[in-house]
């Protein structure tokens, strides 16, 4: 009897598990929503850190159409694509000229190509067809005016994902003051210890970057939006107003506490995924006979490494060569590869991740893009920062601060110097600050990824609410509303007017 009454307990406990596991899957295939993802970037490094979100939403069961670049590989039932590769060419950055103005006209000129986007053949059915999404997810850059008004036409609530740790005009979509005294923007070189001269600066590039982009980019936008949409805009900005969410790639212990809001989520270190066996045999054979260990070398995947003078890469290999480690050189240069030094080897792509994560490889030499930097503190291995352009100069100042790692301006990438920094990162002192600043971005209560994914499905969950549940007042606010200037008005008036009456009349009385 006693060994029927324990096999009647585990039949129904078998019982109770299998209901609990087909009513989860149930619940889960029944919240099954649409969501409509526009990256329309052509950089894919910026399309990983949107992907792993996408996957992880379709092993929860929603439906999802990516507008993309890089269409998945394997296919999955709740999975379409509209392919738009070759629509905009992949243009690398070289090494040099990275002006303002220029940097403001290639805005403007990439705002023009992005709209051929709106006028691909299967990106003007879908816009057509009346088409209901539960989301979209857009990629938060210079692309986002054109295609945010989008949601509008899918009557769908709208997160923007950005690559970086910040980006300047989010403050203002979100209803955030931008305090420039301790809020250094993601184009200047300070942190948020400020010298009176770095403010000053900071101010100066802050006010460029937002007025430059509105008025570079305001009457393209408006045209394009009016052309497309048939909305009226005022500016660039106008047209990102909709956005319900932003996603950042920044955590704040280990770049910077900025003030936020509900509606600013940082999933900084979401593209990391979990490390794998290296692929390639030459690679593996490479490392297990470096006696000294092994230092990476890569200046990313936007940067055209071709545009490299020749006396800087000549600088490069000879500092090498002085090396007793072992190098790995991400370049993409046939014409110097008969001067490679021994200890070096050249390759024109390497799995960065996985050899960050490899015990013989000590140092990275990168050109401290955010990805990458996210990826060596994950892996907690000192940096040598190469800064070229645009983020990676901010990049490169918080490590150093951090002391995590050593800087060398690109302009005065000499053979000693780049010799000396190498040998200085590799001392104790930063390996143990890299250890530390790893820890704390490892301590945090929820992985990037859950944390995206649960902001994701509470933007679907109250889709009629979540349009300003994320946001401050302050996006109705203007310039006099928000400092007070119409209320100080209000109250220095009366007394200057009452002023204004004594003084007349004692005029007055004096002459009579």
């Amino acid at each position: 009897m006693v060994w029927k009454k324990q096999w009647t307990r585990r039949t129904m406990m078998k019982s109770i598990s299998f209901v609990a596991v087909v009513f989860c899957v149930l619940a889960q295939q029944t919240w099954s929503s649409e969501i409509l993802v526009i990256f329309p970037t052509t950089a894919q490094s910026h399309y990983r850190i949107v992907r792993p979100l996408i996957h992880s939403l379709l092993d929860r069961g929603h439906k999802i159409l990516a507008i993309t670049n890089f269409p998945d590989t394997a296919e999955r039932a709740n999975l379409s694509h509209i392919d738009i590769s070759g629509l905009k060419p992949h243009s690398k950055f070289t090494t040099t000229n990275h002006g303002w103005v220029k940097v403001l006209s290639r805005i403007s000129r990439n705002a023009i190509t992005y709209a051929t986007i709106l006028d691909h053949p299967p990106v003007v059915e879908l816009l057509r067809s009346g088409r209901k999404f539960d989301l979209v997810i857009a990629e938060l850059f210079t692309s986002t005016p054109i295609f945010a008004p989008i949601a509008a036409v899918v009557d769908a609530p709208i997160v923007g994902f950005c690559p970086m740790i910040h980006f300047p005009w989010i403050n203002d979509l979100m209803g955030m003051d931008t305090a420039m005294s301790y809020m250094p923007s993601l184009l200047s070189s300070s942190g948020d210890r400020m010298s009176f001269v770095q403010r000053v600066g900071n101010t100066v590039i802050s006010v460029i970057i937002n007025a430059g982009f509105n008025w570079f980019n305001s009457r393209i936008i408006r045209d394009i939006v009016k052309h497309h949409y048939g909305l009226q805009t005022k500016s660039a900005i106008e047209t990102m107003t909709n956005l319900t969410m932003i996603m950042t790639n920044n955590y704040h212990s280990v770049f910077l506490p900025y003030p936020t809001l509900p509606g600013i989520v940082e999933v900084g270190g979401i593209h990391v995924v979990d490390e794998k066996p290296l692929p390639q045999q030459d690679l593996i054979d490479f490392i297990n006979n470096a006696d000294h260990g092994v230092i990476l070398f890569s200046l990313g995947s936007v940067v055209s490494e071709s545009s490299m003078g020749t006396d800087k890469l000549y600088n490069i290999l000879d500092a090498f060569s002085r090396l007793k480690q072992r190098v790995i050189m991400k370049f993409d240069d046939e014409k110097h590869k008969n001067e490679i030094p021994t200890n070096v080897k050249v390759v024109k792509w390497f799995p960065q991740r996985d050899l960050l994560a490899h015990p013989k490889v000590l140092l990275f030499i990168t050109h401290a893009g955010i990805m990458s930097v996210i990826e060596t503190i994950h892996c907690g291995k000192p940096i040598v920062a190469i800064p070229i352009f645009g983020d990676q100069i901010f990049n490169a100042h918080l490590l150093v601060e951090k002391q995590v790692a050593v800087a060398i301006e690109y302009e005065h990438l000499e053979r000693d110097k780049l010799f000396d920094a190498i040998n200085e990162a590799l001392t104790e002192k930063y390996l143990i600050n890299m250890k530390k600043l790893q820890q704390l971005y490892n301590d945090r209560p929820h992985s990037p990824l859950e944390t995206a994914v649960y902001w994701t499905e509470y933007v679907i969950r109250n889709k009629n609410e979540s349009k300003e549940l994320l946001k401050s007042q302050r996006v109705h606010l203007n310039l006099y509303q928000t400092y007070l200037i119409d209320i100080f008005t209000a109250f220095l008036l009366p007394p200057i007017i009452a002023i204004y009456i004594i003084l007349w009349t004692m005029k007055r009385l004096r002459k009579h």
